[in-house]
């Protein structure tokens, strides 16, 4: 049943892309209005991204990534927009708990921001640090992550 309900989910995903891509209005989101070029608007969307990826809101990952978003896993798997939306799809009504937001530094540079921050993870035992990375591009009056990077260190 799961592996059905991956594919009915990863389907989806791939006849909706093509369809959408990031808006300028914020597809509706209240978080994606009235955006601004400074830390603080950067820091929202790092939280909202999260909790729209707990939750499996495709929908609001697709309006804040770039339709080329790629991203390196702590594994160093390469993904693209698809894959990322897919495992958030995969937390749809699982009820994943949202945990708190670890202090994210954020650099701005132009129209490019990185927001990181470090944290602790555990697999099989262990507990390893994780520095993850994500990268915003300022187009249309509003900030889009077209990047994001898991460096693992430790443990």
């Amino acid at each position: 049943m799961r592996a059905l309900s991956s594919a009915v989910a990863a389907a989806l995903i791939s006849i909706s892309i093509p369809l959408t891509s990031h808006a300028t209005d914020g597809c509706g989101e209240a978080v994606l209005k009235n955006e601004h070029k400074d830390a603080a608007t950067i820091q929202v969307l790092e939280r909202a991204w999260s909790v729209a990826f707990r939750q499996g809101d495709i929908d609001f990952e697709r309006c804040l990534l770039t339709p080329d978003f790629t991203e390196i896993g702590s594994d160093g798997k390469l993904g693209v927009l698809v894959d990322e939306l897919k495992f958030a799809a995969d937390n749809l009504g699982k009820n994943l708990p949202i945990p708190p937001q670890p202090p994210t530094t954020v650099l701005i540079h132009g129209d490019v921001a990185v927001a990181y921050v470090e944290v602790s993870r555990g697999k099989g035992g262990k507990t390893f640090s994780v520095y993850n990375a994500d990268y915003y591009v300022w187009e249309g009056r509003a900030w889009h992550a077209y990047f994001s990077q898991q460096s693992r260190f430790g443990g």
